[in-house]
């Protein structure tokens, strides 16, 4: 089975691993860099094709920003180094606060939602962690 290339993880090497779908490795060399998001900060289980990422809810994830993609972000960045304060970064600098892993999906939900409101490039952060509200911060 093929998998498409959905996400990135830069090494301390300068090396590069291609996550695919499925959160599993599909190679080694990003030749696909600039179309695919970084992953920031996820546990790998190897670091070869085939390997995948160790934690299901972080695929997840990235399948459900490809999924319900927002046409006026441009998300570079995933980071998910602190599970309880997942945050996207996209091109143009905006900072997006998802807030903890487990409830991504609504977060997701609400930032498409948001986006289909107002001008999301109005903004240089969005703090979407506190249940049914946004806390949004201009330039």
């Amino acid at each position: 089975m093929e998998r498409s290339p959905i996400a990135r993880i830069n090494l301390s090497d300068e090396g590069c691993l291609l996550i695919g779908e499925g959160g599993v490795i599909v190679d080694d060399v990003c030749t696909s860099a600039d179309s695919t998001v970084e992953l920031v900060g996820a546990e790998l289980v190897g670091e070869e094709a085939g390997g995948r990422l160790a934690d299901e809810r972080v695929t997840q994830l990235i399948e459900a920003l490809r999924v319900l993609s927002i046409p006026e972000l441009s998300i570079r960045q995933v980071d998910v180094i602190d599970l309880s304060s997942v945050v996207l970064s996209d091109a143009s600098g905006l900072r997006v606060v998802l807030g903890a892993i487990e409830s991504h999906v609504q977060r997701v939900e609400a930032l498409v939602a948001l986006s289909r409101s107002i001008d999301l490039t109005m903004y240089s952060s969005i703090d979407l962690r506190l249940e049914g509200e946004a806390t949004l911060v201009t330039w």
